[in-house]
């Protein structure tokens, strides 16, 4: 599963204290990262690609791969649900 992101036009970011605030502009929500969310946030800036982002967190953490991996997923599963973040259509779509 190695599908591309892109973050919403309506989504309005700010860190803080390692720590990362979200606001909605459709849904005028504001949405809380802890630091690692925060690290994901920050490479979906960076690429919108899920491996490459997988490979980045485990550069950073020691943690298992397939530790990093649940917790990527569930993390990019919540933003999608919010509206965050997009899947980006394949070519030819």
């Amino acid at each position: 599963m190695n599908q591309q992101f892109i973050i919403s036009s309506e989504a309005i970011s700010q860190e803080i204290g390692g720590e990362t605030v979200i606001l909605d502009l459709n849904g005028e929500a504001y949405f809380g990262l802890n630091q690692v969310g925060t690290k994901i946030w920050q490479l979906l800036h960076d690429t919108s690609n899920r491996i490459e982002i997988l490979n980045g967190l485990e550069q950073v953490y020691d943690i298992e791969r397939s530790e990093l991996e649940r917790d990527l997923d569930e993390l990019l599963e919540q933003l999608l649900d919010s509206g965050l973040i997009h899947i980006k259509d394949s070519p030819g779509k």
